[in-house]
């Protein structure tokens, strides 16, 4: 399930340049429930040695301006944020929460809420094509000269899509529990350029993601998992959030 939140007002909403974490402490913030907060936060669902929270949201959506010297960025609003995962209850919490508040706090700023929309993301055919909302960002870690060092792919290399399909059949058996099925599946970029490429800053590591178009084949169920629980790595930190991009006949 997608979920799309309006802030409205006329008050300026002032952040870092770099504010995934204050977007993520917002959302565990607007979990009513105590236990299944300090469950998600702390642990999430394992799946091996892996951990997933099986949620992702957008980067905040709206006009903006850079201040450069002062290393913010500040929003007018309307703006939007879009969050998805396919735990209803993640989702029914933020909902009554939000709704019942009215607000929701970011950083220092009190942002009204203005509307709150939820799109499904159950996917029936067997292929779709899918915008970035967040950047998508896969890596692996490799030991050199003894020290751990994090290597992020470009979706031009053929180890991308590899790892793109193994995440995803991760996140499908936590879901469906049961095991993927990984026939004819391929991940393909559309519409991707050197001006996606982003680097981000979260908590003082550095993560490197793309933005833009990717077409994704294979069964829907799989492909479901892209909308519902985000695409590659670090979905809880703010990356891999996609849309459905509609297509004409």
């Amino acid at each position: 399930m997608q979920m799309i939140i309006e802030f409205i007002g006329d008050r300026a909403i002032v952040l870092p340049l770099e504010h995934n974490y204050l977007l993520q402490a917002a959302i565990y913030h607007q979990i009513e429930q105590p236990a299944f907060r300090n469950f998600l936060h702390e642990q999430g669902f394992a799946l091996g040695h892996r951990r997933f929270k099986l949620f992702v949201f957008s980067r905040l959506m709206g006009k903006f301006r850079m201040d450069e010297e002062k290393r913010e960025i500040v929003f007018t609003p309307p703006c939007r944020l879009v969050i998805c995962s396919p735990l209803s209850l993640f989702l029914e919490n933020l909902v009554r929460s939000l709704m019942r508040q009215g607000r929701f706090y970011l950083g220092k700023n009190r942002l009204a809420v203005g509307s709150i929309k939820t799109r499904d993301t159950v996917v029936r055919q067997s292929s779709i094509t899918v915008r970035m909302l967040s950047p998508l960002t896969v890596y692996s870690t490799f030991n050199g000269n003894g020290k751990p060092f994090t290597y992020y792919y470009s979706p031009f290399e053929p180890r991308f899509p590899e790892l793109i399909k193994e995440n995803m059949a991760k996140k499908y058996q936590l879901i469906f529990g049961r095991p993927a099925d990984p026939t004819g599946f391929s991940f393909t970029p559309v519409e991707v350029r050197e001006r996606d490429f982003k680097v981000v800053r979260y908590k003082g590591t550095i993560i490197k993601g793309w933005m833009g178009k990717y077409r994704l084949t294979g069964d829907p169920q799989l492909l479901e998992v892209a909308l519902s629980a985000g695409l590659g790595a670090k979905n809880s930190q703010g990356f891999g959030c996609c849309e459905l991009v509609e297509e004409e006949d």
